[in-house]
């Protein structure tokens, strides 16, 4: 438990190893490519923009459900 956790105290915003991904040789080693749209997090958003006025809309919890 204690190797998961420094492994995970060492992954960046991108949730990649930092000393594979910060090392001097990585520079332009990475491409971005286009990204994925999750269709379920479209719904959520959608969904969620009718309650943005709402008192304290960021601690409503939504779902999606498939079809």
């Amino acid at each position: 438990m204690l190797a998961l956790a420094e492994y995970r105290a060492g992954l960046g915003p991108c949730k990649h190893y930092l000393p594979d991904t910060a090392a001097p040789d990585a520079e332009g080693a990475y491409i971005a490519p286009e990204p994925l749209r999750c269709h379920a997090c479209t719904a959520i958003a959608i969904a969620a923009v009718q309650y943005q006025d709402s008192p304290h809309p960021r601690a409503l919890l939504f779902n999606a459900e498939r079809r």
